[in-house]
């Protein structure tokens, strides 16, 4: 049954997607989340149905696909899988009907009156100089570089402790201030645009020193591909925008099959030509293998089924402002909190993520399904707004790091980590939103 509704819903998306890019005439935030839905939904029924017993059974590291050990491990009935699929059917009307509201709100594209480049400028320079000053004094913990730089994934695991988590959050702002000063020096000519490239090329190294410590593949994937995909959004011929579209999904796919242990080992050019080899050896088994890792929210939305009420109760969207109240300096009370959504889910399932089915179900059940895709449309509805028919660098750029982390809360829908990893862009989006809201008034007020 699983298999019929998940044909059914890449047609019904397939249709949505066409209608929408006649509207648009490119790729827009709705377009990645039907892509994702693809990944987390729509694709696991098929793998878990023909890979088991095949040699695709087996990963490209030698270990068996990960979707099909979380398959076998949850044993969950068929009956939860075809409720949650009802569910996810009724999120997407939920979500599409959301996004068509959303595009009727008026929004002008960024872009449309230029951003002041003095403004810009200042916000650069605070911004930057806060990043780069608080990844500076958090790195003084470590006794070296390499040190440093190897240790982000026992971090994250929880096998070595560090002080002043929160100075690594504030680093984030580096990334988009970089963004930011790309595109600041576009609008400028002479020196003032040769000092502002050496400012950008600064907080690029800032950002970069913070992205391969943190040892993420997604993190490092982003950091790679934003300014990539910002440049190919940018092009205007198709003989080169086709070309360059290839090399980011080759650029994607490579930073996907990273092993989990090659950030603790760190990037010897054993572990890299492995995966340069892959590629070119086991292209299938390397997409299968990122497919099974982005595979779990179709179990995850099935098991929340069984987790609800017992042993996790409705949480009536308690963790939307929870997420806010938890991003706060421990000095204020932090500890004293109730517990995140995701705490508690990963009680019953560890190292699993939230995903936006989980999240609506755990909030008010059927109804919270359809309330958060619904607001997820219109979300995604005004970023297209502002974003994708926005002009220039700024805009462009902007719009690929959304793409980066926007679409991706279907997978990772916990309101604290949805702060926490987005601190930075949402921080640098607020100053541009406000910069462009003013540029606006003074152009209309002359």
């Amino acid at each position: 049954m699983t298999l019929v509704l998940s044909a059914v819903l890449m047609i019904l998306m397939a249709a949505v997607e066409y209608a929408n890019f006649r509207r648009h005439g490119r790729f827009t935030f709705l377009s990645a989340v039907h892509g994702l839905i693809v990944i987390g939904y729509c694709l696991p029924p098929f793998m878990l149905h023909v890979l088991p017993g095949t040699p695709f059974e087996n990963g490209l590291w030698g270990y068996r696909l990960y979707i099909l050990d979380l398959a076998e491990r949850l044993a969950l009935p068929d009956s939860a899988f075809v409720t949650a699929w009802l569910l996810l059917f009724g999120g997407y009307a939920a979500l599409v009907t959301g996004y068509g509201l959303g595009l009727r709100v008026p929004v002008t594209p960024l872009g449309v009156h230029p951003v002041s480049s003095r403004i810009l400028i200042a916000g650069v320079i605070v911004m930057g100089a806060v990043a780069s000053a608080a990844l500076a004094v958090y790195a003084t913990q470590f006794k070296d570089a390499h040190y440093f730089f190897s240790s982000g994934m026992n971090i994250r695991g929880g096998r070595i402790q560090v002080n002043w988590g929160y100075l690594q959050v504030l680093a984030q702002l580096a990334f988009p201030t970089f963004l930011m000063a790309v595109a600041a020096a576009l609008a400028l000519r002479g020196r003032a645009r040769m000092v502002l490239i050496a400012v950008a090329a600064v907080l690029w190294a800032v950002a970069a020193a913070r992205t391969f410590h943190t040892a993420g593949r997604f993190e490092t994937g982003s950091f790679v591909v934003i300014p990539l995909l910002a440049w190919v959004f940018m092009l205007r011929s198709k003989k080169v925008v086709i070309p360059a579209i290839a090399a980011l999904a080759v650029a994607i796919l490579f930073v996907a099959i990273a092993p989990h242990n090659l950030f603790r080992l760190g990037y010897t050019y054993s572990v890299l030509s492995s995966m340069i080899e892959s590629l070119g050896t086991d292209l299938i088994k390397a997409v299968l293998f990122v497919l099974g890792e982005y595979a779990y929210p179709h179990l995850v939305a099935a098991h929340t089924l069984t987790a609800v009420p017992d042993p996790i109760d409705f949480r009536y969207f308690i963790d939307i402002p929870l997420g806010f109240l938890h991003m706060l300096p421990s000095l204020s009370g932090v500890d004293t909190w109730p517990p995140m959504i995701l705490s508690l889910h990963v009680r019953i399932l560890p190292w699993i993520p939230v995903d936006l089915v989980s999240f609506g179900y755990y909030s008010l059940g059927t109804l919270g399904v359809v309330i958060t895709f619904a607001g997820f449309g219109v979300i995604l509805a005004l970023f297209d707004s502002w974003l994708t028919h926005g002009r220039g660098w700024l805009a462009q750029s902007f719009r690929a790091a959304w793409l980066f982390y926007l679409p991706f809360r279907l997978f990772y829908a916990d309101p604290y980590v949805s702060a926490q990893v987005g601190f930075g862009l949402i921080t640098a989006t607020l100053f541009v939103l406000a910069a462009a809201w003013w540029s606006k008034y003074k152009e209309l007020a002359a």
